[in-house]
């Protein structure tokens, strides 16, 4: 036996030590009172909680008029049936196992706020008319396991039992309690004069009195699987009479399908030291249910198995839930495939026009020289950035669930960042009439700083999108624990309540989404994702028609350890004469490319596809210096294109992409290949070219 096994297995025999005592305190109970108490200082212990209540049911209220826990509950406080889970257990006769309260619609998780509560379960006491119910809590998020559930509703029907003995006995009056104490006793002296065989039969009763209290199907046997006693429950419940099912009768209302699989557990349970199998039983009306069957064994005194005791549980719910859970899931998993296809195709599609507008427009800039045509060229040019951006938002999020970001943590002064986003953000304010503050700060943090710039983009552009008059204040101050807070406050349209807990979900637009200024829901979701890879903290506070403050807690950092700023990158200007191999199956784009490259003096050899570049290189001997290649072409991908290339020679590499698919980003970081997300214009490509060509020269370069 495993010291897994051998754990389970204490803990198990510990656990049916615990309710075979309490058992027995609740039999041995004369009121109502002792019986609450046996049942709250019980349950506790049985599975580990960190509090236990007893709940009354008076008419249409739960009156919590026991309890045992670590920190206060509802002790003496009444709640309508209908708003307490305790209430829905007695109204709905059954368990109820909430892992998380705060998940769970049944009732309210607003009551639990003020308590310790995580987790729970709810037993009712009685099955026909329950008026009563055990609440085990715990302080921690948890999903209790089948046994516990068991011990626990065994628990609760001993409970059951014991109360209405009790109150039947009560309606007798005392002659009937005095009968019952004198037979006690006479009973008492007759298990003195007998001791040996009273003991035996004292433990037998116990055990066959348990088996009958509890819901299980309770059995003994022997060797593997010889069964020298079946309880009442399992005749009723197959229809079989009581010899029928003794020996390997057993097996006949096992379903034919799972008879191999239980003689196979049984046959490992000795070496084993348990058992424990799934399978289906057939009820005495034909219908199969789902069963777990445990046994123990029980040991003489060379330490040889002697029998096992064993019980069968009814767990064709749990599999109902289960079977629901995993289709759910699957369901879920077709819709997020299905709208990650969708962005990706739609992304692409989109990017490939505008990557062409981005293009020409640089090809149309040079060769411009009226001053008013310059000025509508500009005008379009920022048209085009602001698109440009839209799609970059989706680029981002793809680049975070691919998981390619990489965060570079460095000490920084904050200062000098957020002046750059004042400026960047000043002229959009004044044009829409709103007031911009960023006070001045001699904070540094230690973070990425790329990536809180990100963040900060996001949310300075979010307060000037959904401000219509007053401003925006951005300052930072410090708190403790070296902790600097940035915040982003505005006197604008503010956030109704029920809708702050979604608005960092991806493409959740709040107020009206007819509204063209709400953007494509993605803002939020960058600025979460990005905060979750940084592990920083991000604060919400807002009313509606008075505005919003969006907080980022940054770690802070010394001033003194903060690095020089690096030196600016210079322009990119003339690039070396080299050979370029462009792959490009579309048209517009490929011309303007091809344009562009002869501007810059390269020497472009363009092909359309994977085979017309097969056979390009087929009949040249030289190297090309570059490839250059769209991600999707008529007759393959760009990485087939590269690495047709890179057959031959080791060939720096560019890709060219519409796609924001995740294996996407991840193949080109792991193949090494410069990464270009359409749509882009001449100038990150003339960088990029740049940083392969002549990397030491040129410093870092993000075409990205």
């Amino acid at each position: 036996m495993t010291a897994t096994a051998e754990q389970r297995l204490e803990k198990t025999n510990a656990r049916l030590r615990r309710l075979s005592e309490a058992m027995e305190r609740i039999q041995a109970a004369e009121s109502r009172e002792e019986v609450i108490d046996s049942v709250r200082d019980a349950a506790g212990g049985l599975c580990g909680a960190d509090g236990v209540t007893v709940v009354l049911r008076t008419g249409d209220e739960c009156h919590y008029v026991a309890e045992d826990a670590i920190g206060p509950l509802w002790s003496g406080q009444r709640f309508p049936l209908a708003s307490c889970i305790s209430g829905w257990a007695m109204l709905n006769r059954r368990t109820a196992v909430v892992p998380d309260v705060y998940r769970d619609g049944r009732v309210s998780s607003d009551v639990y706020r003020t308590t310790f509560v995580k987790s729970l379960i709810t037993i009712p006491i009685g099955r026909d008319e329950p008026n009563s119910a055990i609440g085990v809590y715990w302080a921690e998020v948890r999903t209790p396991d089948a046994e516990e559930v068991a011990v626990l509703e065994t628990l609760a029907r001993a409970a059951a039992t014991a109360l209405r003995v009790i109150g039947l006995l009560g309606s007798l009056g005392d002659a009937k309690d005095r009968a019952e104490r004198a037979h006690a006793q006479a009973l008492a002296q007759l298990v003195e004069r007998e001791k040996a065989e009273a003991a035996l039969r004292t433990s037998e009763a116990r055990f066959r009195t348990l088996s009958e209290a509890i819901p299980q199907l309770v059995w003994t046997a022997v060797g593997q699987g010889d069964w020298t006693w079946a309880s009442r429950q399992w005749i009723a419940f197959t229809g079989q009479a009581g010899p029928d099912a003794l020996h390997w009768g057993w097996l006949e209302p096992v379903h034919p399908d799972d008879r191999a699989a239980t003689r196979a557990a049984w046959s490992a349970a000795p070496s084993r030291g348990w058992l424990d199998v799934d399978h289906r039983l057939r009820r005495a009306d034909g219908e199969y249910r789902w069963f777990q069957t445990r046994a123990v064994p029980i040991r003489g005194a060379d330490g040889g198995i002697t029998h096992w005791c064993g019980t069968c549980t009814d767990v064709s719910a749990l599999k109902e839930v289960e079977a629901a859970m995993r289709y759910a899931r699957d369901e879920a998993e077709r819709a997020n495939r299905a709208k990650s296809h969708f962005l990706a195709t739609a992304s692409h599609d989109l990017r490939q026009p505008v990557t062409a507008a981005c293009l020409y427009m640089d090809l149309l800039n040079r060769r411009l020289t009226d001053p008013d045509a310059r000025a509508l060229a500009d005008m379009v040019e920022l048209s085009l950035q602001g698109l440009r951006g839209l799609l970059s938002g989706l680029l981002e999020l793809a680049r975070l669930e691919a998981g390619v970001v990489r965060p570079d943590r460095a000490a920084f002064p904050l200062d000098a960042l957020l002046q750059r986003l004042a400026g960047e953000f000043a002229g959009q304010a004044r044009a829409t009439g709103l007031r911009l503050a960023v006070p001045a700060t001699p904070l540094a943090v230690l973070t990425d700083q790329v990536m809180l710039e990100l963040i900060l983009r996001n949310l300075i552009g979010n307060a000037l999108k959904y401000t219509d008059r007053g401003g925006i204040l951005v300052e930072a101050a410090e708190e403790d624990g070296g902790v600097v807070r940035i915040d982003v406050r505005d006197t604008g349209r503010g956030i109704p309540g029920d809708q702050i807990a979604r608005i960092f979900e991806d493409y959740y637009q709040g107020g009206d989404p007819a509204d063209p200024s709400g953007g494509f829901g993605i803002g939020l979701a960058t600025v979460r994702r990005i905060a979750d890879v940084l592990g920083l903290r991000i604060g919400v506070a807002s009313r509606v028609s008075v505005g919003s403050t969006f907080s980022v807690r940054v770690p802070r950092a010394d001033p003194a350890s903060v690095r020089p700023a690096p030196a600016p990158v210079p322009e990119i200007g003339d690039l070396r004469r080299c050979s370029v191999l462009m792959a490009e199956d579309d048209a517009i784009i490929a011309a303007a490319l091809v344009m562009e490259m002869r501007d810059w003096g390269l020497d472009v050899t363009r092909v359309s596809g994977v085979g017309e570049l097969r056979a390009c290189l087929a009949g040249r001997e030289s190297p090309f210096d570059l490839i250059v290649s769209d991600y999707r072409l008529g007759d393959g991908s760009g990485f087939e294109a590269i690495e047709a290339v890179r057959e031959k020679w080791p060939t720096p590499a560019i890709l060219m992409t519409g796609d924001t698919a995740p294996e996407v980003l991840r193949q080109a970081d792991r193949d090494g290949i410069r990464l270009l997300h359409k749509p882009l214009a001449g100038s990150d490509l003339k960088r990029a070219i740049a940083g392969l060509l002549e990397p030491g020269s040129r410093g870092p370069v993000s075409a990205d």
